[in-house]
């Protein structure tokens, strides 16, 4: 009598990986690698394991079901990231497939240097914008902030940072410059760069000008700071040290004494005043003017 044998044959999961292949940038989510199978075959389920891990870090070497994550790409390179994934459907294992992710690299900025400080008024030393991974074509774009009390440089701008910013405060005032890195379409962090902005004396001297006669002592000429700033020096030179004589031809603070005119018509004297301070920030020399008459001459007439 005949007989029977029966095989039932499990169906063979057939795997599709959704994207099978990106390009991501380093420390950016990788789209969602999404797992199903060409047959519908329900209850399937699916592991995989990754390449490529010393280079490349963020998702785990393992892992089941649809992939997710980010990737962080920490060399200068670019790199490319395999997975392989095997489905399972009652027991019966497919046959692995691979979806790929190529991952850019983070520029990692450097800012040389990332810290000065300067006067108003005198150029900064350029910042300059380079890659620690020496990550080639990389661009620069930055940001600064305070732009109220410190101008010179504009708000934003790109590359190598230059220029001379000007402190309109009597106190030193910070700037910080945002620098954000990118390279292939690849955003990197954001890194900083500070100066610190000495203040610039604004020098006042008071009396500005005056009219005296030789012989006769000056007004003091009281030296300050328009916007009040402590600590400040005075250093002064004049001219017309031939025909004046009686103050010396440069000094320092307050100016007094008593000029003498060696001629016969009226004299101009200039001082140049130049202030600094206490950091070491020189201002914009500002002068002071004295006009002195001659001397009065007595004659004598005698009579027979």
């Amino acid at each position: 009598t005949p007989i029977t044998a029966t095989v039932i044959v499990g169906a063979e999961p057939l795997a599709v990986a959704t994207p099978a292949t990106q390009n991501v940038c380093s420390s950016v989510a990788i789209a969602n690698i999404v797992l199903s199978t060409s047959n519908n075959l329900a209850g399937t389920t699916y592991a995989w394991t990754r390449d490529n891990t010393t280079s490349v870090t963020g998702i785990p070497a393992s892992g089941s079901g649809d992939i997710s994550g980010t990737l962080v790409n920490i060399t200068g390179t670019p790199q490319t990231v395999i997975f392989t994934i095997t489905p399972t459907a009652a027991g019966c294992v497919g046959t692995p497939i691979t979806a790929t992710v190529i991952v850019g690299a983070e520029p990692l900025a450097v800012a040389t240097p990332a810290s000065q400080n300067v006067c108003s008024n005198v150029a900064i030393t350029p910042v300059v914008l380079t890659t620690s991974n020496n990550l080639s074509g990389t661009t620069f774009t930055w940001t600064r902030d305070n732009t109220t009390s410190v101008t010179g440089i504009a708000a934003s701008g790109s590359g190598d940072i230059t220029g001379t910013l000007v402190n309109i405060t009597g106190v030193p005032q910070t700037v910080i410059f945002t620098i954000i890195p990118t390279t292939a379409g690849c955003v990197g962090t954001a890194i900083t760069a500070t100066i610190i902005v000495g203040a610039e004396p604004l020098a006042v001297a008071t009396p500005s000008t005056q009219n005296q006669c030789s012989d006769v002592a000056i007004t003091t000429i009281v030296l300050t700071t328009s916007n009040n700033l402590a600590g400040t020096t005075y250093a002064w030179t004049r001219d017309n040290t031939t025909s004046v004589t009686g103050v010396a031809a440069s000094g320092t603070g307050d100016i007094s004494g008593t000029l003498t005119n060696a001629t016969n018509v009226p004299q101009t004297v200039i001082f140049t005043i130049t202030p600094t301070s206490a950091g070491l920030c020189v201002g914009t020399a500002i002068t002071a003017t004295v006009i002195i008459a001659p001397k009065a001459t007595t004659s004598v007439i005698y009579h027979n």
